[in-house]
């Protein structure tokens, strides 16, 4: 095929997507025109990089008729082991061909088991992510990996002042792979393996090298975007870009890669990577404007997944007008039409962006809450205080929260935070799930939106970076007093359980934190002081031995809740502190599953509600749980909302604020849910 045919070809492949695009830009610029806020701008480039780069290395797989489950498992592995050694104390330069070469082992292996040993690449790659995942937790053996921010290493990844960086580094990558695809020996194979596998190995070419080669390149591509996330993302976990294989994969089929390989468009690749980074980030600006209470996250996938099945059906017709278009010669006035209508899409798009700025009527005064998450009851009674809070002052609410209360889910809230200054909303309340926010809070300073922090707040890595910089735009605080309910429990079991110390010479009292974070050891602190001044104070129990027993669980996994509950056991513990939820539920599970005779006689107290400890309490039946403390969710939206409209008001705020935990029990649970402290869910 002649290069002005191939030419034309790639325009009339990109048209459509290029058309979509123009047309969401559009939409969402005149619907809210700092929809193309430089911060919003930055924002989708710096997400859209590390997805891009995934996208342009499976393309090697895909055109050899296969694929790669195990992409978005190597970006992060790879992200993970390189920032342990780090902080180990290897040299950040030293970090970054770790993560490239642990990327190309991880492809190797997949060529291996694909090219050598023959297994289908679904089931494979499938398994080796799965293998890696759980390997690389289990090596770096901690919760959180934290990458340094505001360092060379973000200025040459991420953000140079104020600059994407990464798209540079993205066009290089596109050029390359331009070349070894289409101008290269390695790539004419890869492309002829895709098109018919067994007409290739017939001509001479050996088809499980060059397959090993596509899959070893993918894996490179996997340790190159683990760079450029964790340059733009400072908290990794091991959970964290769950599901980014699928959408890597998605950008490569929505731009006209084929699904049965033989064909890959590099350039359709990107723009399809960057469409589904615009209709995520275009839908945190549409729904709230539309007043539609929608998960934006959910909204995506739904979006993704119909353009998908329709892009790989697209091409499968195509496919089978390939050969008929291959025969035909394409005239010059046909290569000129589809230059001038791309030419007007692009001059259209910017005229109307620049309608939509000039036109766009004035916004509602908005305070936007995010949260650690959103469906949980807990959060759901923080947007209602919230929301009290907004109808009194006379502003709109944006309640915004990831879908679940997980570290993997930093990446969502990070894009809600964004989307929330790029709106230029007049105030922000945030509760964050981990560390990675200090660039975003430091556009809020730019922008002037004073922000509140509430609940766990913004984590110490963070804060100290704002105080240290003198960009710092927090100007309240609206925690839950964590040191003052763990001291709440620890008096309402002792008044139970004094007559019993009185009784024994020696008595054990367990502590089960839910994870590693600064309000878990805040609670069990104040448990464990204050049970032992009353221990010790106490007439009936002051010579008596009472040892109180922590043991700190980072997560749930692995029965940790469990494990920690019968170590307490062997050591004779009668009572029970759990600082949060999961370790009820875990507990709870446990006990109902015929474990109840075993621990029939502790005496539990808890902490939060739920399903779980209403119906514990219920039973009325040992092992018993005494009670729980309740943060009053309620209160902290609405302090936290009022303080934030009181700021956005240029008023004076409270420096802090903390609001009590109240103690329920069988007795009170009722009247609490009435009050929306106590709730199920």
């Amino acid at each position: 095929m002649k290069r002005s045919d191939r030419l034309i070809r790639m325009l009339r492949q990109n048209i459509v997507i290029f058309t979509v695009l123009a047309v969401l830009f559009l939409l969402f610029a005149i619907i809210n025109p700092n929809f193309i806020d430089r911060f919003n701008v930055l924002s989708m480039v710096q997400s859209y990089v590390p997805y891009a780069i995934l996208a342009l290395g499976v393309c090697f797989v895909i055109a050899t008729g296969g694929v790669d489950l195990s992409i978005g498992a190597a970006m992060i592995a790879s992200a993970l082991l390189a920032g342990r050694f780090h902080q180990l104390g290897m040299p950040l330069f030293l970090v970054i061909p770790i993560m490239i070469v642990l990327g190309l082992l991880i492809g190797c292996l997949n060529g291996f088991l694909v090219a050598k040993l023959k297994i289908p690449s679904f089931i494979a790659t499938l398994g080796v992510s799965m293998a890696i995942r759980g390997l690389s937790a289990i090596i770096v053996s901690i919760p959180n990996i934290i990458f340094p921010t505001n360092t060379w290493f973000n200025m040459a990844f991420s953000n140079l002042n104020g600059f994407p960086i990464g798209i540079i580094w993205l066009i290089v990558f596109a050029a390359i792979s331009i070349v070894v695809i289409h101008k290269t020996k390695v790539g004419r194979y890869i492309l002829s393996i895709g098109s018919n596998e067994e007409a290739t190995r017939l001509s001479g070419i050996d088809v499980t090298k060059y397959k090993f080669i596509a899959y070893a390149v993918c894996g490179t591509f996997a340790g190159l975007a683990g760079i450029f996330y964790s340059s733009s993302f400072a908290t990794i976990v091991a959970a964290s870009g769950n599901g980014i294989e699928l959408e890597a994969l998605a950008g490569a089929y929505i731009g006209g890669t084929s699904s049965i390989g033989g064909s890959v468009s590099i350039i359709g690749t990107l723009l399809g990577s960057y469409l589904l980074v615009v209709i995520r980030s275009g839908l945190n600006f549409l729904l709230p404007k539309l007043n539609l209470d929608f998960n934006s996250t959910y909204v995506t996938y739904v979006l993704t997944g119909v353009i998908v099945v329709l892009s790989i059906l697209f091409d499968t017709l195509k496919k089978k007008k390939v050969e008929k278009e291959d025969s035909k010669i394409i005239p010059k006035k046909k290569i000129l039409v589809s230059g001038i209508i791309s030419a007007t899409l692009v001059v259209a798009m910017s005229v109307g962006m620049a309608f939509a700025i000039a036109f766009h009527n004035s916004k509602q005064k908005t305070i936007a809450v995010i949260s650690k998450g959103e469906t949980h009851a807990f959060w759901r009674n923080v947007a209602a205080g919230a929301q009290k809070a907004c109808d009194e002052g006379g502003y709109k609410l944006l309640f915004r929260g990831p879908p679940t209360e997980t570290p993997e889910n930093l990446p969502v809230e990070r894009s809600l935070l964004q989307s929330a200054i790029s709106n230029r909303v007049d105030g922000i309340a945030l509760s964050c799930i981990g560390e990675g926010f200090s660039d975003l809070l430091k556009q809020a300073k730019e922008a002037n939106i004073p922000v509140v922090q509430f609940d766990s707040g913004v984590w110490p890595i963070d804060y100290e970076s704002l105080v240290s910089s003198n960009m710092n735009p927090i100007v309240s605080s609206v925690l839950n007093d964590n040191y003052g309910c763990g001291q709440l429990a620890a008096t309402r079991l002792f008044d139970t359980l004094k007559t019993d110390i009185a009784m024994v010479d020696k008595y054990v009292v367990g502590v089960i934190t839910h994870d590693e974070t600064v309000s878990a050891f805040e609670r069990s602190d104040g448990f464990i002081d204050k049970f032992n001044e009353l221990a010790k104070s106490d007439p009936l129990t002051k010579d008596k031995e009472v040892k109180v027993e922590l043991q700190a669980k980072p997560d749930s996994t692995n029965q940790n809740y469990k494990n920690a509950l019968d170590y307490l056991k062997e050591e004779g513990a009668k009572a029970i502190f759990m600082t949060g939820e999961p370790v009820i539920t875990q507990i709870y599970d446990a006990i109902k599953s015929g474990a109840r005779n075993k621990y029939s006689d502790i005496t539990f107290v808890g902490f939060d509600a739920g399903d779980g400890q209403i119906s514990w309490m219920e039973e009325n039946d040992k092992p018993l749980l005494l009670g729980s403390i309740a943060q009053d969710s309620y209160e902290l939206g609405y302090q936290a909302a009022k303080q934030a409209i009181e700021a956005a008001n240029g008023n004076k705020v409270e420096e802090s604020i903390t609001t009590p935990g109240l103690w329920w029990d069988i007795n009170n649970y009722k009247e609490l849910m009435e009050r929306k402290i106590v709730y199920k869910g």
